[in-house]
């Protein structure tokens, strides 16, 4: 059904304009006599000008009213009455002619009636058939055929054209709730197109012929690493790599190459569509490291059935080579060609089944237990275990991690993750310095909030064309390596809601920065419960400090 708010706006803009019409004809009735110099044919001069006076004041009142938008349906219905009632009294006091003031009344009912939209309506051609009767009665004095006969047709005109004017209105009515019904439903689907468009998978850029972002979606806003105030920007301005791709579409739909936006954003993969409209192009925006994690997944899942299926196979002839070696070294062999083969032997054997236990780690993961850590606490209990463990001696400095740093994490598999990172930063460190030593930072990140922990090593860095590779299952520099650390290490904080991710250092040497995600605390009930918990104990224990200072005072 039509809203009746809508209804009565648009019966305020229509009363608006009725009121401006009365007064131009309210006007036009007190000037004329004055212009044509008829006075002298005017009924009662008097009463005309007096009436006319308050019809061109009263008007003026009315049309403010119109304005001020109180109590429509008083207005409406009364202001009709009203005019009915000074055209009468013009046309009584007026020209012996009357017809034009009855023509004026006539309108002003089927006025009434499109404003009123009801039968009540009808009333108002009642009311200007007794106006016309009381007209010829007082200026008439008394009834004859001739008046009887000019009357009743003039009766039966108003009543025709009111009824009509009724039909007119019902009519415009259902049109009026038949427009309003087809906006509401185009609105409804614009609305919801609109919803689906933003919180679709895949990001939408919709730019002009001058590159410039008119439209862009949720995804690929966070695709694009948050940009602020992207519409109306130049697409160059958000992402260089993006714009010069566009600029070299040469077809109508054309997929471009993978690129990234930031330096810790995702992988995308963007296709370009024409659209003839306005030569708008639509930029669609994939996530391409998806792509390759589940290309990845389903390969090392086939590759950890197979594995399972052999290793028992695998393993009993690497157990039964690696005794032998260990005899063989055991034994005293001046051959030093033959240590050093039977080393490599040695070797070798140790980096299959430690592949083969990377394998099957992948394949059989099971799922996190996330709890509450606290950076300042976990931090320096698993660095002094981590160096227990190792055969060098080892620098490992902290900075800014503050005491309060919570974040969410398997607490052994972020251990996994850290002696991956560590293992690797050491070694490449080792290499490039001679000296094993790493570095451990952590902050707030500006744009997401979210907290991070970076662990920078002293090594020769890693290349543009490296970084997207060594998180790529088997992808080594490294010849005793099995390339599975690092491709380990981003799955597990995947499965955190964390993010792993190789950033560029100033100074030199590699960056391997863990994005933890803040937002669980809220989401994650059990979290929530751990972090008040935390938030408690932080309480008591700042209280118990703060008394023990008190008596030491």
């Amino acid at each position: 059904m039509f809203d009746n708010n809508k209804k009565i706006d648009f019966g305020w803009q229509f009363l608006r304009y009725y009121s401006v019409a009365r007064l131009i004809i309210a006007l036009l009735l007190f000037l004329l006599p004055f212009i044509a110099k008829s006075q002298s044919g005017l009924y009662d001069q008097d009463l005309y000008t007096t009436a006319a006076i308050s019809y061109v004041i009263l008007a003026s009142l009315l049309l403010f009213l119109s304005f001020v938008e109180h109590q429509f349906h008083i207005q409406a219905y009364t202001q009709p009455f009203t005019d009915i009632l000074l055209l009468s009294l013009l046309a009584y006091a007026g020209q012996t002619d009357s017809a034009g003031y009855i023509v004026l009344m006539a309108l002003v009912a089927i006025f009434a009636l499109l404003l009123v939209r009801n039968r009540l309506g009808m009333l108002y051609g009642i009311f200007v058939s007794i106006g016309l009767v009381l007209i010829y009665r007082f200026r008439e004095g008394s009834f004859d055929q001739t008046f009887y006969s000019e009357v009743s047709l003039q009766i039966a005109g108003i009543l025709v054209v009111t009824l009509l004017g009724n039909i007119l209105a019902r009519r415009l009515t259902y049109y009026e709730e038949e427009t309003a019904e087809q906006q509401r439903s185009i609105a409804h689907m614009h609305r919801l197109n609109s919803q689906i468009i933003e919180k679709m998978n895949r990001g939408i850029i919709v730019v002009d012929e001058q590159h410039r972002i008119r439209h862009i979606n949720q995804t690929a806003w966070y695709g694009l690493g948050l940009p602020d105030t992207p519409i109306g920007k130049p697409l160059a301005a958000i992402t260089d790599d993006l714009d010069y791709q566009l600029k070299r579409a040469f077809r109508s739909s054309h997929e471009g190459l993978p690129f990234r936006a930031t330096n810790t954003g995702p992988q995308l993969l963007p296709r370009f569509v024409s659209l003839n409209a306005n030569n708008m192009t639509l930029i669609l925006l994939d996530n391409y490291s998806d792509v390759i994690k589940k290309a990845q997944q389903l390969k090392l899942a086939s590759l950890g059935q197979l594995t399972a299926s052999i290793a028992h196979e695998i393993r009993n002839p690497l157990s039964a080579i690696n005794q032998s070696i260990q005899l063989l070294l055991e034994s005293a062999s001046e051959n030093e060609q033959d240590q050093q083969l039977m080393e490599i032997i040695e070797r070798q054997s140790k980096r299959i089944n430690e592949i083969i236990d990377n394998i099957q780690k992948v394949s059989k993961r099971k799922p996190p237990e996330r709890q509450v850590l606290l950076l300042d606490r976990f931090l320096p209990s698993f660095i002094n275990e981590y160096q227990q463990g190792l055969q060098e001696k080892a620098v490992i400095t902290t900075e800014g991690v503050a005491p309060g740093l919570k974040v969410a994490f398997d607490q052994s598999q972020l251990k996994q993750v850290l002696s991956n990172l560590f293992d690797n930063a050491l070694k490449y460190s080792f290499l490039n310095t001679n000296k094993y030593q790493l570095h451990l930072t952590a902050g707030r990140d500006p744009l997401s909030g979210d907290l991070f922990l970076d662990v920078i090593d002293e090594g020769s860095g890693v290349s543009l064309e490296e970084k997207d590779k060594i998180f790529e299952p088997f992808y080594t520099t490294n010849h005793n390596g099995t390339g599975l650390g690092l491709y380990i290490s981003k799955e597990l904080c995947d499965a955190n809601q964390a993010r792993l991710d190789c950033i560029p250092v100033a100074f030199g040497g590699a960056c391997f920065r863990i994005s933890f995600d803040t937002t669980s605390f809220s989401i994650d009930s059990e979290l929530a419960e751990q972090l008040a918990e935390l938030e408690d104990e932080e309480s008591s224990q700042a209280a118990d400090t703060r008394l023990h200072e008190d008596r030491r005072r």
